[in-house]
Parts: structure tokens; C-alpha cells; sequence
């Protein structure tokens, strides 16, 4: 039974890869930039609580599309250890023999 748990596990791994890919190229194409709760245009500005830090929608929208790469490769890698990890529970088990 804890086998077939592991498996299972390393399928869910694999999937969760496959799901921040398809993130990275679909669903992020086109994203909504947020601001404390507000849905940002372009030219609107951004600052933080204090004030002391200010981002336009460009600056934060450049900011979403340069992590779409990142996601994708990391999920892809993940994606490929868990398959990795399947393949490798799917073996039989190989028992040495006992000692007499």
C-alpha cells in the first residue's frame, strides 16, 4: 500500500509541474496588474503603504512577464522529476536473498 501512495505522489508532483507551465504560456500572457486591491491601466502609478517606493503599470506588468519564463522552466523540471520519480516506483523490487 505505501508504494502505491508514493506513486501516486510523484503523479501529483508531475502534474503540479504540467500545471505552472501551462500557466507560464497560457494563462499569463495576458495578466491583471494589481495594486493594494485595485486593478491598475496603463500609466497609473503604484506606491506602497509608506510611500516610499513607486512602480508604474509598465514597470509592474515587465515585472509579471519576466517571471512567465522562470515559472515555465522550473515547472517543466519539476514536471520531469516527478515523472522521473513515477517511472522509477513503477520498477519491481529486487530483494537480495537472505544470508544462511
Amino acid at each position: 500500500m505505501n508504494r502505491r501512495w508514493r506513486r501516486w505522489a510523484h503523479l501529483a508532483l508531475a502534474a503540479a509541474g504540467l500545471a505552472a507551465v501551462l500557466w507560464a504560456v497560457l494563462l499569463s500572457a495576458n495578466p491583471t496588474i494589481w495594486c493594494r486591491d485595485q486593478v491598475m491601466r496603463p500609466g497609473e502609478v503604484c506606491s506602497n503603504a509608506q510611500g516610499t517606493k513607486v512602480q508604474t503599470y509598465e514597470e509592474r506588468f515587465s515585472a509579471a512577464q519576466w517571471a512567465r519564463p522562470v515559472v515555465g522552466v522550473v515547472g517543466a523540471v519539476v514536471a520531469g522529476f516527478g515523472v522521473l520519480l513515477y517511472r522509477g516506483s513503477r520498477r519491481p523490487s529486487t530483494q537480495v536473498p537472505a544470508r544462511s
